[in-house]
C-alpha cells in the first residue's frame, strides 16, 4: 500500500474501527486512543501490506490492540478515591505472635537444618549467602531448606484454636 494513500484510507475507515473497538473498551476515551494506536502502527507497516489485504489486516491490528487492551486491564482494580474513605484507621498494633513453639521446634532440628532455617528466615539470607557462609552448594541449600521444612510440618500441628503446638512423638 502506498502512502500516499493512507489518509483516504484513513478517513474513509476510522468510524469503523472505532465502533468494532468500541464494542471491547466500553469507554469513548479508550476507543479513541486505540484506534489511534492501531492507525499509528498501520501507518508504520504501511509499505508491507498489501491493498487488497489492508482492511483485513487493519481489523486484525484493532482486534489484537483491544484484546491486549483487555488484558492489560484485568490486572488493575478500578475503585473511585471515595471508597477509601470509610477504611477504618490503624490505631492498633497488630498481634504478636507466640514464637516460642517454633522456636523450640526449629531448636529440635539437626543443627544444620536448624541454621539454614535460621539463615533464611531470620537473617534473610539468599540461598548464595546461605552456600558461600556455610561452605555448601546452593543444591544443598536447598535440599536443607526442604528436609527442614517437612520436620517442621510433621512436628507442628494446630489446636482447635488455629495455635501451633509439637506434636507428641
Amino acid at each position: 500500500m502506498l502512502k500516499d494513500s493512507f489518509e483516504a484510507f484513513l478517513t474513509e475507515n476510522e468510524n469503523r474501527i472505532y465502533n468494532y473497538i468500541l464494542r471491547f473498551v466500553d469507554v469513548d476515551d479508550d476507543a479513541h486512543d486505540l484506534v489511534q494506536n492501531v492507525f499509528i502502527a498501520f501507518y508504520k507497516r504501511i509499505e508491507k501490506i498489501e491493498e487488497k489485504t489492508a482492511l483485513a489486516y487493519l481489523y486484525r491490528m484493532a482486534h489484537n490492540s483491544s484484546i491486549d487492551w483487555q488484558k492489560q486491564r484485568r490486572r488493575y482494580v478500578l475503585k473511585a478515591p471515595e471508597a477509601f474513605h470509610n477504611l477504618p484507621e490503624k490505631t492498633e498494633k497488630p498481634e504478636s505472635h507466640d514464637l516460642s513453639t517454633i522456636s523450640k521446634a526449629i531448636a529440635a532440628l539437626p543443627v544444620k537444618l536448624s541454621t539454614v532455617i535460621h539463615l533464611q528466615y531470620f537473617d534473610r539470607l539468599s540461598y548464595k549467602d546461605i552456600s558461600t557462609k556455610l561452605g555448601i552448594s546452593i543444591k544443598t541449600v536447598d535440599s536443607h531448606l526442604v528436609k527442614a521444612k517437612n520436620l517442621l510440618r510433621k512436628n507442628l500441628v494446630k489446636d482447635n484454636r488455629g495455635n501451633y503446638v509439637l506434636k507428641d512423638k
